[in-house]
C-alpha cells in the first residue's frame, strides 16, 4: 500500500506581495496526478493548510477542489491543523467530509483521535497542541515543559503492534546531535520552548511530520518533516522539494521522494545591473521567476523600473556596495554618534560621491544649515 505525505501547504500565502496561489494550485496537481499515477491509497497532510487562521475564500476554494480531485481517485484523506490554521475552521464540516473518507482531526479533548486504514494501518492524527491546551486534561499533573506534556499525550496513545502505526503530528522535533534546517517563512517560539525529542515518537511504525519547511528526518528516518511544497522565502532557495511516498508491505516501510516541480522557482542574482540588462544573460534563465536581486553597482537609480521591463516577478532589491556596507558597519554608525549635523552631511556627501569635499562646499553646507542665503 502507498501512502503519500504531504505538509505546510500555506495555501493563500503571498511572499513579498506576491500570491503563491496560482504557485500553489500547480503543484496541488502534480500531486493530484502523483496520486493517480502511484495508485496511493491514503494522503497524510500534517498541518498548515492555510497561512492563516481565516483563509480567503480563494484560499478555501482552491483546497476544496484539491480534496475532491483526490477524493475522485477514491483515497482516503486524512489532515491535521498546524499553529498556522485555526483547528475550528479547519473540521467544521468534518462529520460530513468522513462520508467521503475525509478525515479532518478535531479539537483536543483529551485523546488522539485513530482510524483503521484497510484493516492493516491505524492513523492516529495528533492536531497542534500546546502545553495550555494539554493541562486542561490533566489538572493534576504539573508539566515542567513543552516535551513533557507531548509526551504525556503520545504515552497515553495504546498502539495494535500488529499492525502498522502512523502518526501524524505538527510539532517541533528535534534529533539527538542532529541538526536541523530551519527557514525564515517558519514561525518560532522564542529560546526553542517547543522543542521536543524525536524519542518521544520512536514507538511508531512512522511518523509524518509538519512544522519545518526543509523535507528532512527528525533524528530517524521513520521520523519525517514533508516539508513545504513550495520556497517560501530565501533562506529555501537551494532546498528541494519533494512528494515523501511510504511504500508498505508487512508492516515495512520503504520511503520514496518525488521532486516537486515549480511553475516559477524563486531565484537569487549578484552582480551589475548592465549584466542583468544584457541578453546574453537573461536569454539563459527564466525570466518569470520570482528573483532576488542584489545590485554592486553604486549611484543607480529605477533599476527596478528597468529590471521590471525583462523580469516581471522581482521579489526584492537590495544593493550591496561600499555605502551600504558602511551603513551596515557598526563601527561606521558609532563613529557618527557624536559628529555635528554638518559633518554628518559632510560624511554622506563625500560617500555618495566618493570624492573629497571642498572649502566651497562646506561653507554653502554650513551656510543652509545656518539658514543663511547663500546665492
Amino acid at each position: 500500500m502507498k501512502i503519500l505525505h504531504l505538509g505546510d501547504l500555506h495555501i493563500g500565502k503571498r511572499v513579498n506581495d506576491f500570491s503563491m496561489l496560482e504557485d500553489q494550485e500547480f503543484v496541488l496537481n502534480q500531486a493530484t496526478s502523483l496520486i493517480k499515477k502511484e495508485k496511493i491509497k491514503a494522503l497524510l497532510i500534517s498541518g498548515d493548510v492555510f497561512d492563516k487562521p481565516v483563509a480567503s475564500i480563494e484560499a478555501i476554494n482552491l483546497f476544496c477542489k484539491f480534496l475532491e480531485d483526490v477524493n475522485k481517485l477514491n483515497t482516503k484523506i486524512y489532515i491535521i491543523p498546524g499553529n498556522h490554521d485555526n483547528s475550528e475552521r479547519l473540521n467544521y464540516l468534518s462529520s460530513f467530509a468522513q462520508k467521503s473518507d475525509i478525515y479532518f482531526a478535531k479539537t483536543f479533548e483529551g485523546e488522539i483521535q485513530k482510524y483503521n486504514l484497510d484493516n492493516e494501518i491505524v492513523i492516529y492524527l495528533m492536531p497542534y497542541l500546546y502545553p495550555a491546551i494539554i493541562k486542561k486534561y490533566y489538572p493534576d499533573i504539573e508539566f515542567k515543559s513543552y516535551n513533557d506534556a507531548i509526551k504525556k499525550v503520545v504515552d497515553d496513545i495504546k498502539l495494535d503492534n500488529k499492525k502498522t502505526n502512523i502518526l501524524v503530528a505538527h510539532q517541533f522535533v528535534t534529533g539527538k546531535n542532529q541538526k536541523i534546517i530551519h527557514s525564515e517563512s517558519e514561525q518560532k517560539q522564542a529560546g526553542l520552548i517547543d522543542e521536543i525529542n524525536c524519542d518521544i515518537f520512536k514507538k511508531f511504525d512512522y511518523t509524518a511530520l509538519g512544522h519545518l519547511h526543509c523535507a528532512q528526518s527528525a533524528g530517524y528516518k521513520n521520523i519525517r518533516y514533508s516539508g513545504s511544497i513550495l520556497k517560501y522565502s530565501l533562506s529555501e532557495i537551494n532546498q528541494k522539494k519533494v512528494f515523501t511516498i511510504l511504500d508498505i508491505k508487512d508492516k515495512k516501510i520503504t520511503l520514496d521522494f518525488k521532486d516537486i516541480e515549480f511553475l516559477r522557482d524563486i531565484k537569487c542574482y549578484r552582480g551589475k545591473l548592465n549584466e542583468f540588462l544584457n541578453k546574453d544573460f537573461y536569454s539563459k534563465i527564466k525570466t518569470d521567476d520570482y528573483i532576488y536581486f542584489i545590485l554592486e553597482d553604486e549611484g543607480i537609480i529605477d533599476a527596478k523600473k528597468e529590471l521590471s521591463t525583462i523580469y516581471p516577478n522581482i521579489m526584492l532589491l537590495e544593493f550591496d556596495n561600499d555605502f551600504t556596507r558602511n551603513l551596515n558597519n557598526i563601527e561606521f554608525k558609532n563613529k557618527k554618534e557624536n559628529l555635528s549635523s554638518e559633518e554628518l552631511f559632510f560624511d554622506f556627501f563625500e560617500t555618495q560621491t566618493n570624492s573629497k569635499i571642498n572649502d566651497f562646499q562646506k561653507k554653502l553646507i554650513i551656510d543652509c544649515f545656518n539658514n543663511k542665503e547663500t546665492i
